[in-house]
């Protein structure tokens, strides 16, 4: 048993915290983590260490202060996404050094008085930004894709990282636009008062879709196309909300499951989509009911 485990505890969530900024370029304090960057802390720590954490146990330890340590498997599980042993080698290596408070937290409240400063100055010395409504479009069909369908991101050196509520972007913006069916896309925000921005379909995507709606008429054939589209390394997760869980296959249990003649994966509803060399290397799926 370490003979400090609190200090152990805030050690672990500092290295976590750089772990997870190399792994995953989440730069970011634990306070400020969005849903989407936990659910992507999860997926990794799954991949990585098979086994992950849930988002209440995230919030209560992580993303709030509490005086109670986790359980202990826990405590060995984040040990190890660390590169570390177990939870007793990684206090070992540092209970003798004196705990170094991550940047983000020093001087915290000095931050609400700085930026009331810098919003000040910038109000009087900087002219509005102008504001441009967005419009997006399918590329093929020309019909209008609904915004909830879509992820917005301003990737701006200093704003990188913050997602759009609405269809409102400012002039010269650099956006970054994904979508569960549509490629990826980054866009510079011209000085218009709407600008149309056309997407494109991701072929694979569809095609998942395609299949998880229809009935098996060649299995030969849609198996040989999934093999081409899915990495043989790719790692595919479903999400199940009505147990607040995520499960883990590989490429193979994933088609057989999807051409399964009884009872096979239907209705598939595309969460998230990675690619590596022109193949489906990270997938996110759910399996809707209706």
């Amino acid at each position: 048993m370490p003979q400090n485990p609190a200090h152990c505890l805030e050690a672990l969530k500092v290295e976590l915290q750089k772990q997870i900024a190399r792994r995953l370029a989440i730069n970011k304090d634990f306070s400020d983590y969005s849903g989407q960057d936990i659910s992507l802390f999860q997926e990794d720590l799954l991949a990585e260490c098979q086994s992950s954490v849930s988002e209440k146990w995230f919030y209560t330890h992580l993303k709030n202060q509490n005086p109670k340590l986790p359980r202990i498997d826990v405590l060995h599980l984040l040990s190890r996404y660390c590169n570390y042993a177990s939870w007793e080698e990684f206090c070992r290596q540092h209970e003798k050094e004196p705990l170094k408070a991550s940047p983000k937290r020093t001087k915290f409240w000095l931050l609400p008085i700085v930026f009331l400063l810098m919003a000040g100055l910038s109000y009087f010395l900087w002219p509005q930004s102008r504001k441009v409504n967005l419009k997006f479009i399918d590329a093929y069909t020309q019909n209008e894709i609904p915004l909830k369908s879509l992820s917005i991101q301003k990737i701006n050196q200093e704003k990188r990282g913050l997602s759009l509520p609405r269809a409102e972007a400012e002039a010269n913006d650099s956006l970054e636009i994904k979508g569960a069916y549509y490629k990826t896309q980054k866009v510079q925000v011209a000085e218009v008062d709407t600008l149309r921005i056309a997407l494109y379909p991701d072929d694979y995507a569809l095609m998942l879709n395609y299949f998880s709606r229809s009935d098996v008429q060649d299995l030969k054939k849609r198996q040989e196309q999934l093999l081409e589209a899915i990495h043989p390394e790719a790692k595919i997760f479903q999400s199940h909300p009505d147990f607040q869980g995520i499960e883990l296959l590989n490429r193979e249990e994933f088609i057989e499951r999807l051409l399964l003649p009884i009872d096979p994966l239907r209705n598939l509803e595309i969460q998230d989509i990675v690619y590596r060399e022109g193949s489906i290397y990270r997938l996110r799926f759910v399996q809707k009911n209706d």
